[in-house]
């Protein structure tokens, strides 16, 4: 019976194989689509995975236990779990080149959060961070209801509501 390898004796494979391009094998070769890609592979398809996950980071460099949802989860796209029991969503929309959202529905609700992420239209360059603005949904809609109106400025709400409190939730324990 031949013994198990040891976590050492692995590590060590793996580091010998990394220098030795015959302990690959082949790249494959995935021939070019005879069809164009669908839209929804464009640009701002791109933008927006970009953005869930620019969000992501950011709760991972503040300590928070989060994760990206499956994208069938209707208005959430990251869920950070606080305690055992005890989870906020997030949903996140993408600008380009804009602080002008177009308002549209979103849900409202208690521990439910709103992320804007705006890239610079033309900035190519991933040193430039996107601007973020997160706010929780309950306080963003009623923020909204005021006005009744089609498009707002980020700029505008956040001069109104704190957009930087949000983010203390996310790593916040609650009291016992």
């Amino acid at each position: 019976m031949a013994r198990k390898a040891s976590e050492k004796d692995i590590k060590s494979n793996l580091i010998e194989d990394a220098k030795d391009p015959n302990a690959w094998g082949k790249p494959i070769n995935v021939p070019a689509s005879c069809t164009p890609r669908p839209e929804r592979y464009g640009r701002s398809g791109h933008l927006q995975l970009a953005a869930k996950f620019y969000v992501l980071s950011l709760l991972h460099f503040l300590g928070a236990n989060a994760n990206l949802t499956s994208p069938q989860s209707g208005n959430v796209d990251i869920t950070v779990v606080r305690q055992p029991g005890e989870a906020l969503t997030i949903q996140v929309k993408t600008l380009m080149g804009t602080s002008q959202w177009p308002v549209e529905n979103f849900s409202a609700r208690r521990h439910h959060f709103v992320a804007f992420i705006r890239y610079e239209r033309e900035s190519h360059d991933p040193q430039v961070a996107p601007d973020v603005y997160i706010w929780a949904s309950e306080r963003l809609k009623a923020f909204l209801g005021r006005d009744r109106t089609k498009t707002v400025s980020l700029e505008d709400v956040a001069s109104k509501l704190d957009s930087k409190s949000a983010w203390k939730q996310f790593t916040a324990r609650p009291a016992a």
